[in-house]
């Protein structure tokens, strides 16, 4: 199911970038998940630069990292420079078609991204607003929000 959150950025309802959909994992796809993680996790490390979505790392600790940087620089008299990237609405544009590409140029097991590849080209999901549910449809791309993998 898909829930609009409603960011009203300036009181215009009718404005779609007031509103981002969360499609909210089931159960059944998190057991799913977890057993796959259990099993074809190879222990791969993330970039030792990641900070969200990394066990023992929070964004906290970026924000540390990047306050205490430019107070060094600014104490020793530098001038600081910083680029930020907003990746607004990305995990709802996830393709997931190229993860699975790249999950198969790196070796992984043909058996799991086929089913992988099966579990998300036939996820159907709808839209609830206000105790009203449209019809199902399906889902090209995105990822689920609580979704283990």
């Amino acid at each position: 199911m898909i829930l609009p959150v409603v960011k009203n950025k300036g009181g215009d309802l009718t404005d779609v970038d007031n509103y981002r959909a969360i499609a909210i994992s089931n159960v059944e796809t998190k057991i799913l998940e977890t057993i796959f993680m259990g099993k074809y996790n190879d222990g791969a490390e993330c970039d030792m630069y990641q900070f969200g979505f990394k066990k023992g790392h929070s964004t906290g600790l970026c924000t540390n990292i990047v306050k205490r940087t430019v107070g060094y620089y600014l104490k020793h008299g530098s001038h600081v420079f910083a680029c930020f990237v907003d990746f607004s609405k990305a995990f709802d544009r996830v393709n997931y078609w190229k993860l699975f590409s790249r999950m198969m140029d790196e070796g992984s097991d043909v058996c799991f991204v086929s089913l992988l590849a099966y579990w998300y080209s036939n996820q159907m999901i709808c839209v609830g607003w206000q105790g009203l549910y449209s019809d199902k449809f399906m889902v090209g791309n995105g990822t689920k929000q609580g979704g283990v993998l």
